[in-house]
Parts: C-alpha cells; structure tokens; sequence
C-alpha cells in the first residue's frame, strides 16, 4: 500500500506550534499544486483546522521519513526542528488515523461534528484542483461514509460535540442568564455560526457581527436578528459587548488593544473573551486586564476530558466500527492492486488465443471457424478463471503477487517452459 501521512494536532503540539503551522485557505491552493509536482507524490491533500495539520501522501514509493519531516515543515512553514515532531502513519495505519478523525475519535472533544465537514472540505479542495489520486479518492470517501457511519450508529455524537460547545459552557458558567447580554460576533464561518447556534440555545438575543466580508456578516446578522459592524471591530463595539466569539482564518490578532482598548475604560461589568481561532484571533494583551477574560482553544481542556469520560462506551463501539471499514479499506486495495495484473494477463492470453486460433485455421474448414473461436474462448476463459482466482487469493493472503505477475510475462512472452511450471504451482496451489 502507498499511503503516507504526517501531521501535527491538539495532543501533539503547542497552541503556538499549531499557529505557525495554519494554512490559510488562500494558500491551500497553491501548496497542494506543488506537491503534486514532486516527482514522487502521485497525490496530496491537507487537512487544516484549528487543532491539527495533517498532510496525506500517495507516493510512487515510500519516502525516507527524515524527507518527508523535512518536506512536512516546508509545507508548513516551519523549522526543521517542528517536523522532528510531528507524526507519521503509513499504509493501514494512515487509513485508521484518517477514520478515527473523521469519526471524532481523534478530536479534542470526543465525536465533534465540526471535523467530518473540514474532512469532506480537504478533499473538495483537492479533489478540484485535480490533486488527489486514485488511492487517496477511496481513502477520504470511505473515511466520511465511516465518519457518517459512527455518528448514526452511536451515541458519540450527543450532547456538546465541539469546542464551540465548550466555549459556550464557560459563558454560562460566569453569566447564569445570556438573554441579557450583548454578544459580539467576530468572523461568519462555520465555527462562529456553531457558536451562534448554541448561544441563541442559552438564551442570547443581542448580537453585533463582524467579518471581512460584508455580505457574510449580514447573512448571519439576519438569521440570528442582530445587526453588522465594522470588520475589525472598533472600541465603540468592545465597550457595548459581554461576550466576543471569535473564529477567524486571519494569520494575526484580529482585536487588537491598540485599537480597542478605548472600550475597556468605564466599564462596570467584566468582558468575556472566547477565541476559538488558530491563529489566536485576540490580543494576549487584553489577558492582563482583571475585568477582562480571554480563553483559547486549549483553555476547554476540562470540559474535553468531562466529555471523554461521559462517552467512554460509545468510543468502544465506534472504535469497533473504524475498525470494520479500515479492514474493508484493506480488502480493497488488496482487490485493486492486481487489477493492472489481470488485465494485462487477460489481454496477453487473447492475444495468444488469437493468434493460435489464426495459426491453426488452414487445418480447419472455413465453415468450423466460428465453433473453433466459441471453443478456444471457452477454454482460455476456464484457464484465465483459474488464474485469476489463485491471483486474487494470493493477494488476500498478503502474498507479493510475484507468482501473478510471472504468470503474466510467461504467457506474454509465449515461455511454454514457464507456463507448464506455473501451472504446476498453481494446480498445487489449488489442491490445498
């Protein structure tokens, strides 16, 4: 198998680490071009989301591991050192890895929702850009049909599934009502619209949002009845809010101190600060302040480690389930890498069918032609089945297929002496 992965993720790596190495979706693009253009990648796809980088490989060969860190951290834009840590799975393990995040198992907070639709977004990205390849087609489609798979067939999924979830816990916990409290939404992608949801959830009625693009701000504005704002946000918009949630794709802090701390001065109640970006999206700067209270991504580990244990049993179960697909993955490509081999022994030995038949027919009358043709295709396709069968077996016991593809140059090159020896092996073979 030629799948090769490596990345970087919560468990693995600093909130720092996992910002130097962010991918901006302008640049997705690109990167995944030149990948394809190494002349040992076949295919590539990235997956970029707050808590981890992760790039997926389908190499003519495996590369040495030391080529692919250093290749993962120029990718990435990171020190030589940064790839030293990074992890690596190849061929079966690379496909349980990519099942297991898909299915949550490998999320900060056990079974999110989030991460299959970043999954199925991965592949979108490079499948259009024509960056995938055959493998990694099969790859990322059964790992979301698993993702699906989980998700309907367990439990997992209840209840608070996302680091949105978790931010919006804290909220609660330091204002027991939000009907009352003016919340400031800062970016309109997927994570912040989550984070909407659950607060219009909880009560909240009282929204400003701000993003880059007007038109994206207005459409959240007008599905949760708030009004848009000036992107970034201004000190005005900092002195009106409770609550800031914010998820930008911004390579650096989106609210700044330098141009909002104006807001501060006055206030009478404390500002809560929920950044669910990486990059931070907030200044640290804002942290210094005793009214104020800043939480990141990696602050929501309690209620992670809550969620964990509270779905401990349907981990089993799904596990169980990942488990199921990756062997049906293996079954596959078990199947499909001698599909080249069969089909260049079923065009060998029509060519020598062919060829006899043309050979043998002045022995023939011309009116037996057609029964001489029905009867030669018949017995090459009983010596073809037979074949076939112990190719197709050898590949399900793991064998290296050189009996199949000797079977191949023999009958190609019209070897009698070889044929007769592989057929002896094989009629033994088959015999036990």
């Amino acid at each position: 198998m030629k799948l090769e992965m490596i990345g970087l993720n919560h468990r693995t790596a600093t909130l720092s680490l996992r910002e130097r190495a962010a991918i901006s979706p302008d640049t997705l693009p690109t990167l995944l071009e030149r990948l394809v253009r190494h002349p040992n990648i076949e295919g590539a796809a990235i997956l970029s989301t707050c808590n981890r980088a992760e790039l997926y490989l389908s190499p003519t060969f495996h590369f040495e591991e030391s080529e692919l860190r250093a290749l993962y951290a120029e990718v990435f834009e990171l020190q030589p050192e940064d790839g030293d840590v990074a992890y690596v799975y190849r061929d079966a393990n690379a496909v349980k890895h990519l099942f297991r995040v898909a299915s949550g198992l490998d999320s900060q907070m056990l079974g999110e929702i989030q991460i299959l639709v970043q999954v199925k977004n991965a592949y979108n990205t490079a499948l259009e850009l024509a960056c995938t390849s055959g493998i990694l087609n099969k790859l990322f489609t059964q790992a979301i049909f698993c993702g699906k798979q989980v998700r309907t067939r367990t439990a997992i999924s209840q209840g608070a599934v996302s680091v949105a979830y978790a931010a919006i816990e804290i909220a609660q916990r330091l204002y027991n009502k939000l009907g009352e409290k003016n919340i400031l939404l800062v970016g309109a992608g997927e994570t912040t619209k989550l984070a909407s949801k659950y607060l219009a959830d909880a009560g909240a009625c009282n929204w400003r949002v701000s993003n880059r693009t007007t038109a994206h701000a207005a459409e959240l504005a007008e599905q949760i009845g708030g009004e848009i704002t000036s992107f970034p946000p201004n000190s005005e918009d900092i002195a009106w809010a409770d609550i800031v949630v914010s998820a930008t794709s911004s390579p650096s802090a989106i609210v700044k101190m330098s141009e909002c701390g104006a807001g501060l001065k006055g206030r009478k109640r404390p500002l809560l600060f929920l950044d669910l970006a990486v990059p931070r999206d907030i200044d640290s700067a804002f942290a210094e302040r005793d009214d104020v209270y800043v939480y990141t991504v990696d602050d929501f580990q309690e209620l992670v480690a809550a969620n964990i244990k509270s779905r401990q049993k349907e981990a089993v179960r799904a596990e169980e389930l990942v488990e199921k697909e990756v062997h049906i993955f293996s079954e596959w490509y078990r199947e499909n890498r001698i599909a080249p081999s069969i089909q260049q022994l079923q065009v060998a030995l029509e060519t020598i069918r062919a060829s006899e038949v043309e050979q043998q027919a002045r022995h023939f009358r011309p009116e037996d032609r057609e029964e001489i043709e029905k009867f030669s295709r018949s017995m090459m396709k009983k010596v073809t089945s037979m074949i076939i069968a112990n190719m197709r077996r050898a590949a399900a016991d793991g064998n290296d297929l050189t009996l199949a593809r000797a079977v191949t140059v023999a009958f190609a090159g019209k070897d009698q002496h070889a044929i007769d020896e592989i057929l002896e092996k094989l009629n033994h073979e088959l015999s036990h």
